[in-house]
């Protein structure tokens, strides 16, 4: 069954795509994608939601119908990426690095994935293998010439130039699950995945994290995206001493088009 259009906002006027970044957030249920210029501004946005299909050419299909039904012929921008929201990951240093054991890394931190996708960090010189449904990955890089496939902890990583001279946790919250990476110096130090039942085991573990690094003796910054409601940032207050929304790494100079537009809640692709 094709997907569904959930949402689908455009700015007024119009950017070459050769000047624009597409970007797509690939979840088992779907997806979400934005269109940004060089200076961060979002010019397009949508969701799509729906099972992906049983087979590579049957998401192949969907996901070219979709794109073209708002519009977008993924062709000639100046950069795409997909990144894959995974449920397990693990970083491996180039050094001891093997593409023919990318499942057996996964295994030695506790998963037994079905699938696996890989991207290399040249910051870090270190692999991210994580878990991912192949056939869907391989249908939106065909769907998708040319794009550079990532999941959420690559992606969050690139991040760590912002945090010069200071601490931060970011934190990406989504059902059942937060994500999170940690930064001092302008250094990534860790990221992993948390499954959370409840906002009070997910500050649990944020607190885990602030104090396995001594990051709360450097003031560490909270900053909250995905899916956080009141009851999530007041769980959080308690613990640190400054908690943010965060709302990628965009100007907050934007399109009338979105106004109101929760940012927060789709900073990975604004990144």
């Amino acid at each position: 069954m094709p997907y569904l259009c959930k949402s689908h906002i455009a700015a007024s006027g119009g950017t070459s795509s050769r000047d624009k970044r597409l970007t797509v957030c690939l979840r088992e249920d779907g997806f979400s994608f934005a269109e940004t210029t060089p200076d961060g501004r979002l010019q397009s946005f949508g969701e799509a939601e729906g099972r992906h299909a049983s087979t590579m050419t049957g998401t192949l299909a969907d996901v070219k119908q979709f794109l073209g039904g708002v519009g977008i012929k993924p062709l000639g921008y100046a950069r795409m990426q997909l990144v894959v929201m995974s449920r397990h990951s693990t970083w491996v240093p180039d050094e001891l690095y093997s593409s023919a054991s990318n499942r057996s890394y996964l295994r030695l931190a506790g998963v037994q994935p079905d699938g696996v996708a890989v991207c290399h960090s040249e910051r870090l010189a270190s692999t991210a293998v994580f878990s991912a449904n192949e056939q869907t990955v391989t249908a939106f890089k065909v769907a998708m010439p040319g794009v550079s496939v990532m999941n959420q902890h690559a992606l969050l990583a690139g991040l760590a130039p912002l945090f010069a001279g200071c601490a931060a946790i970011v934190s990406h919250w989504r059902d059942g699950l937060v994500d999170v990476a940690a930064f001092h110096d302008g250094r990534y130090l860790v990221g992993n995945t948390f499954a959370c039942g409840t906002a009070e085991e997910a500050v649990y573990r944020l607190v885990d994290v602030m104090k396995s690094y001594s990051l709360e003796q450097a003031g560490a910054r909270l900053l909250l995206c995905g899916k956080v409601d009141q009851q999530v940032y007041e769980a959080c207050c308690p613990y640190f001493p400054e908690v943010d929304l965060f709302a990628g790494t965009g100007t907050p100079e934007q399109d009338a088009a979105f106004d109101g537009f929760p940012f927060y809640e789709h900073a990975l692709l604004l990144i």
